[in-house]
């Protein structure tokens, strides 16, 4: 939060109070914006997104009767591009500057930053670059030391992060991520090192960012997510680990199928299919070639869902608890399955797909996500195949797991199967679905 809109909320001002102010101070000195620009200007200010002039920067000291530093405006207010963090650099220390600009502007709200436009092209760009690109490891030395504590602390708390978020969803703890990966993690990307203890510290950094990217991609902030996503990358790249660069490719692939981006899913995962098999690890191979068949399921090509199936089923078989990567502890059956299910419902194949995710109806593993998302892909079965009652039944069960739950990604897969039960608004059974999702879907 801005200093600005923290003397507003310690005043207990709404923006309309602080404008009535403002005018009231400068009658007969000052000749002010309407009430309307007004407003908007305030929200300028506390966003971060232009600095208060003269007379207006004189008349806010005036009204909360604090000195300019104290309220952010002393000049040195910091300023931020829309495309901050969305470039891959090729110098790991511009990198870690990215990243200090898109926590720092994150955490105060910056709405160059949470409220930008989601960027396929961008997302392109830096994979481009990071194919054919050079890395340069250009970090300063600015004192301090890293050891194996250190690295041992981010692990764990990035595993945290990650409890709460698959059990309470993205928006729960998403901010404290966000500050400490500013406040405990780049200082130490700084610091001085040994080898060994910097790819482990550039490693843990990776996943840190992917994991604050899926948390902004399960809010809905899908161009804050992207911006994580490419620094994951970066530092992926920064540890020498392309098997774990392949694996945020597939996070980026993800995305864009949400958003219904297929074609541009398909190629995210077509790159991190060859970059993983490079690496022989068989956990980032198979789940590249899980999304690549999630690609060609939503664009309806059978033929090019089955082979990619194919593929990933003769790598799944292959990983090794012992041996695979500590980040890809999540990977299991039930996800596999889950996929594969969902290919079959974007093909409209429901026999297929209902064997699929029957298989793991009782296998969510106490998370809300997983449960509304089993449900809502059994509501579409069930839908598809004329079902309307039991089709309601999954998706009441569906709404039933999201109470308490901070996901807006939850939330949109049951306004969409809302939207396809609406269609059959006749029926008694929609009826009653309707009226309790629109209760809870408002809340």
């Amino acid at each position: 939060m801005t200093p600005l809109r923290q003397a507003r909320n310690d005043k207990g001002w709404s923006k309309s109070r602080l404008a009535h102010e403002l005018e009231r101070l400068a009658q007969g000195r000052h000749a002010l914006a309407t009430r309307a620009s007004l407003l908007r200007m305030i929200s300028a200010w506390e966003s971060g997104e232009r600095d208060a002039s003269d007379p207006y920067r004189s008349l806010l000291c005036e009204a909360y009767g604090l000195e300019a530093v104290e309220l952010g405006l002393s000049g040195s207010v910091d300023r931020v591009r829309s495309d901050a963090g969305l470039a891959y650099q090729a110098s790991l220390n511009r990198a870690a500057s990215s990243l200090d600009d898109l926590t720092r502007f994150d955490d105060m709200g910056h709405t160059a930053v949470t409220r930008g436009r989601y960027i396929p092209d961008a997302l392109s760009a830096a994979c481009l670059d990071w194919l054919f690109g050079s890395s340069v490891t250009d970090l300063p030395n600015r004192g301090g030391a890293v050891t194996g504590h250190d690295i041992e602390e981010m692990r764990t708390m990035t595993s945290t992060f990650d409890g709460l978020d698959r059990k309470f969803g993205g928006d729960h703890c998403r901010l404290m991520a966000v500050r400490y990966l500013r406040d405990r993690v780049l200082p130490k990307i700084y610091a001085v090192k040994p080898a060994r203890v910097e790819r482990d510290l550039f490693s843990a950094t990776a996943i840190l960012c992917e994991l604050v990217g899926w948390m902004a991609y399960d809010t809905s902030r899908h161009s804050l997510a992207q911006r994580y996503f490419v620094q994951a990358l970066r530092f992926a790249e920064a540890a020498g680990d392309r098997a774990y660069a392949a694996y945020v490719l597939t996070s980026m692939a993800d995305q864009a199928l949400h958003l219904r981006r297929p074609d541009h899913a398909l190629r995210l995962a077509q790159v991190a299919r060859e970059a993983s098999s490079r690496t022989g690890v068989a956990v980032a191979i198979t789940e590249a070639c899980v999304f690549e068949a999630r690609a060609f399921a939503a664009q309806g090509d059978e033929a090019g869902c089955t082979a990619a199936l194919l593929r990933a089923e003769r790598t799944f078989h292959q990983i090794d608890g012992g041996d695979r990567p500590a980040w890809s502890g999540h990977w299991g059956e039930a996800l596999f399955v889950s996929h594969a299910g969902t290919c079959w419902v974007d093909l409209g194949k429901t026999q297929q797909a209902r064997r699929m995710f029957a298989l793991i109806r009782d296998d969510t593993k106490g998370q809300a996500r997983r449960r509304i998302y089993g449900a809502v892909q059994l509501a579409r079965v069930a839908l598809l195949e004329g079902d309307v009652e039991q089709s309601c039944a999954f998706a009441t069960r569906a709404l039933e797991s999201a109470a308490g739950l901070a996901s807006r990604r939850s939330h949109e897969h049951l306004v969409r199967i809302s939207q396809q039960l609406a269609t059959h608004g006749q029926q008694a059974a929609v009826r009653d679905f309707q009226q309790r999702a629109d209760l809870l879907l408002a809340g």
